[in-house]
């Protein structure tokens, strides 16, 4: 027995050595720490796996949520992040700047579908033309994510508001939806895929990357509702929802626009020169940006939201 205690002693002993002796010849793995919106997580994933490969001195710890209750945590918790990236690039403009964040790069775009799964009611039944009719059955499960907490739950609530607008026979589409019984309504979209995929919920409305990278059907919808087109940009501004603002109990209403995406680094973020060093990576063309395009998200730009924006020298290099 003691003979088993001493040599347990000594392989502690020598595992805490080589430790040791490893962080003191390559040092330990510098953490940057990632906020970003939930529809982001599968390309992230494979963003953090490339990066880290090529920078095995580097550890990304990665945070997905809704973008406006991370950029809350940021402002109200003082959640600490490195990197900061938002389905909706205005949210950066509307929570953050300019207290907590100076500049703002709009990188990527998408577009709203509605999901549905093999276990979904009427699935073989639903198409482009009465996708809303089938939604409004009373014995479908549908949801979208929290308009308060992500951008695609408020994305979501417009377009039932422009599907209203555009098609003949659907007046008060809007109210209707809003008051089925089986809606549901989940901190973010993401939260959304599981519940297709076992039956919990017929259909969803989601970003059309995030149905894409999970093998989803969806309806697609016209240009007109989706979300997508700059061409559509002034009919998009009549949809507007009320959501909560950045102070508690105030509220604002958000108008549509374009789906956007943006990214920054926070003010006081605790590894600046290393998130310049991984947005370089994000950012370009044959790294970021094609992980990005093979998982059904078009490039926006990349531009800074306002040209005077002071953004980092290294990155400069790669707006468009």
């Amino acid at each position: 027995m003691r003979r088993n205690y001493r040599s347990l002693t000594m392989f502690i002993v020598i595992a805490a050595i080589l430790v040791f002796s490893a962080t003191a010849v390559f040092g330990a793995a510098k953490e940057l720490i990632v906020f970003h919106a939930g529809s982001l997580s599968t390309p992230m994933a494979a963003i953090e796996e490339a990066y880290e490969k090529d920078n095995p001195d580097v550890d990304i710890l990665r945070e997905a949520g809704g973008s406006a209750a991370l950029a809350r945590k940021i402002i109200d918790l003082n959640g600490k992040c490195d990197a900061y990236f938002s389905a909706d690039y205005l949210v950066i403009e509307r929570l953050l700047r300019p207290e907590y964040a100076d500049w703002n790069i709009m990188f990527s775009s998408n577009e709203l579908v509605l999901m549905y799964g093999p276990k979904s009611k009427y699935a073989d039944e639903i198409n482009e033309s009465n996708w809303y009719e089938v939604l409004l059955r009373p014995d479908v499960r549908w949801g979208h994510s929290d308009e308060n907490a992500d951008p695609c739950g408020y994305r979501s609530l417009m377009v039932l508001q422009l599907a209203e607008k555009y098609y003949g026979n659907a007046d008060g589409l809007y109210e209707k939806a809003l008051a089925h019984p089986n809606r549901a309504v989940r901190p973010k979209a993401i939260d959304l895929v599981a519940m297709v995929q076992s039956g919990a919920m017929d259909f969803a409305f989601e970003y059309r990357s995030v149905a894409v990278q999970h093998g989803f059907s969806y309806i697609e919808f016209p240009e007109e509702v989706n979300l997508k087109s700059p061409e559509f940009a002034d009919l998009y501004e009549t949809a507007e929802v009320e959501r909560a603002g950045k102070a508690p109990g105030e509220k604002i209403i958000t108008k549509g626009c374009p789906i956007v995406y943006g990214l920054t680094i926070p003010k006081g973020a605790p590894n600046e020169a290393l998130a310049v060093e991984f947005l370089e990576y994000v950012l370009d063309p044959e790294g970021g940006l094609a992980i990005l395009e093979e998982m059904g998200q078009a490039t926006v730009g990349p531009k800074p939201f306002n040209p005077d924006d002071p953004v980092p020298e290294t990155l400069q290099g790669l707006m468009n």
